[in-house]
């Protein structure tokens, strides 16, 4: 894994395999403080991961 820092931000580039399909997705901020991770359904979408029903969800 790579990890890049600019000066503020610590990211990295993440792979998702879902049912044989992979989607990078780069600049991924690593927030060592943070509890939960946000991928955006609407990037997610792109491999075919959708919501069903009975998925929770949690606001911000």
């Amino acid at each position: 894994m790579k990890i890049n820092y600019d000066g503020q931000l610590i990211t990295t580039s993440l792979t998702i395999t879902f049912r044989g399909r992979a989607l990078r997705i780069d600049d991924v901020i690593i927030d060592t403080g943070s509890s939960h991770t946000i991928i955006s359904p609407d990037i997610l979408e792109e491999i075919g991961v959708t919501c069903e029903t009975g998925d929770s969800f949690e606001k911000e």
